[in-house]
C-alpha cells in the first residue's frame, strides 16, 4: 500500500510506521470468515494520541496498533463502557461479591523485570494451553509466551498490570492502558485452576471501579462481535456505546443485551 494520512493530530511526539494492509487471514473471531487488518508500529506515542486513534478504530498490542479493515463484514465494533452509569447484573453482582472478599489487586507497571516476565509466560502459557484445548487455538511452546509477554514489556507509553491474587498467588493478569478519559483493556490471562471464579468477568469489573475512582468516564474494551460466542459477555455491561462507521460513539441498543449463564470467562 502507498503512504497513508498521518493521524497524529499537530502532535510532536506520535510517530507511526506507514500503514500497511494484512494478507487475507483465518478470522479469529468468526469461524469460516475471512480477516484483513491495516497494521502499523508506533515509536512514539503517549496515552492521548492512542486515544485518538481508538475514535479511529484503532487496538494496541506493545507498540503494533491495528484495526480490521474487513469492508465484506464490518462486525468488529469497537465498544467502551459508561463507567460513572454503569449497572450491573444479578450475576455481575454475584461474581462481585464473591470474589471481591478472596481476591487482592495489585497493580505494577509492565516492565523488562526477569520476574514479572517469568510469572506472566507461565501464566499465558497456562491460559494459552486451555484455550488451545477448549477453542482450538494454535499450540504454542514455553518460548512463545516468553516472546508474548517481552513484546508487552515493550511499550511505546506506560501501561499497567492488574494482578488478581488468591491465597497468595497471582491467579489473574491483565494489560491495561491508562487513557485521559478512560482504562483501556487489553489482554488478560488467568490460571485455568480458578476458572469457575470467573476471573475474566471480574477483571472487567474491576476496572469499571478503577475507572471509577480516578474520576474517569469509560472503560475501553476492545471490539464486540456479533455472532461471536468469545466476545459476547462484552454486550452484559451496560449502559454502553459502540463506535459507528461513522467513527460516532453511539449508545448500544439496550434490546441486545443479556445476562447468559456464566461459562467460567
Amino acid at each position: 500500500m502507498g503512504p497513508k494520512p498521518s493521524y497524529c493530530y499537530n502532535s510532536q511526539i506520535m510517530k507511526l510506521t506507514q500503514l500497511m494492509e494484512s494478507e487475507p487471514h483465518p478470522c479469529g473471531y468468526l469461524p469460516g470468515q475471512t480477516a484483513v487488518l491495516q497494521e502499523t508500529v508506533a515509536f512514539e506515542l503517549d496515552p492521548g494520541e492512542f486515544r485518538q486513534l481508538i475514535d479511529l478504530g484503532f487496538r494496541r498490542f506493545g507498540r503494533g496498533l491495528f484495526r480490521p479493515i474487513c469492508h465484506w463484514c464490518q462486525k468488529c465494533i469497537p465498544i467502551r463502557i459508561l463507567a460513572k452509569d454503569f449497572v450491573p447484573t444479578r450475576s455481575q453482582k454475584r461474581n462481585f461479591s464473591k470474589n471481591i472478599s478472596q481476591i487482592d489487586l495489585q497493580i505494577e507497571i509492565a516492565k523488562a523485570d526477569e520476574k514479572q516476565l517469568e510469572r506472566l509466560a507461565q501464566l499465558h502459557q497456562q491460559f494459552h494451553a486451555m484455550q488451545t484445548k477448549d477453542k482450538s487455538w494454535p499450540q504454542q511452546d514455553k518460548w512463545d509466551s516468553a516472546r508474548f509477554v517481552a513484546n508487552m514489556a515493550e511499550q511505546p507509553f506506560p501501561v499497567e498490570v492488574w494482578n488478581y491474587i488468591h491465597k497468595g498467588e497471582v491467579v489473574g493478569s491483565g494489560y491495561v492502558d491508562p487513557l485521559p478519559d478512560g482504562l483501556s483493556a487489553i489482554y488478560f490471562i488467568y490460571d485455568p485452576e480458578v476458572r469457575p471464579m470467573g476471573l475474566g468477568i471480574f477483571n472487567v469489573l474491576s476496572m469499571i471501579e478503577g475507572a471509577k475512582a480516578r474520576g474517569l468516564d469509560y472503560l475501553y474494551l476492545g471490539f464486540w462481535v456479533p455472532g461471536s460466542a468469545s466476545m459476547a459477555y462484552k454486550a452484559t455491561f451496560s449502559p454502553s456505546e459502540l463506535l459507528t462507521g461513522q467513527k460516532l460513539w453511539t449508545p448500544f441498543p439496550s434490546k441486545t443485551l443479556v445476562d447468559p449463564p456464566s461459562r467460567g470467562f
